[in-house]
């Protein structure tokens, strides 16, 4: 009797930690891809939110790409240069986002329209994962991309890992 009692608590305690552990991954989540109205270096508003970090490794380097949606909620097209997204890491380095490949220096938003997934990639050194990461996002307003826990990417070259919170 005495064995089974133990049995049904000890199963309550690893149900009710998983159950913590999923709200609090969930609250992380949500945190991350919550959204962000900024405003443009001349004052006109936009809505950011990321949804992605991709980090990846290319010879000596690694590639940080950005995924985010951003909206514009003004009757007017909205015109964003891509180095306006600037990358500060935790030693005040700061990276502006690649424009070599697909990415153009320009972003249009769409009077009230959306881009769903727009990329911004940033080619980095490896100690800037040793801490925390942020993203300029309009004027003077910073998003936190990854809390300040070091994280050490030990990826094979060509090898890309996503995440959808901060804690990586």
């Amino acid at each position: 009797m005495a064995v089974k009692r133990l049995l049904i608590i000890v199963s309550l305690v690893i149900v009710a930690l998983l159950a913590a552990l999923a709200w609090l991954r969930t609250k992380e989540a949500r945190a991350f891809s919550q959204l962000y109205r900024v405003h443009t270096f001349a004052g006109t508003n936009y809505v950011i939110q990321l949804t992605s970090t991709t980090v990846g490794r290319v010879h000596t380097n690694h590639i940080l790409i950005l995924a985010a949606r951003l909206e514009n909620p003004n009757p007017f097209e909205v015109v964003l240069q891509r180095d306006w997204f600037v990358l500060m890491d935790h030693d005040r380095d700061y990276y502006q986002p690649s424009t070599n490949g697909t990415q153009t220096a320009l972003i249009r938003l769409p009077p009230h329209g959306a881009l769903e997934r727009e990329l911004l990639s940033y080619v980095v050194p490896s100690d800037t994962f040793d801490g925390a990461l942020a993203l300029l996002a309009g004027h003077q307003h910073f998003v936190l991309v990854k809390n300040r826990h070091p994280y050490q990417p030990n990826l094979p070259d060509g090898k890309f890992v996503t995440f959808h919170r901060r804690d990586w």
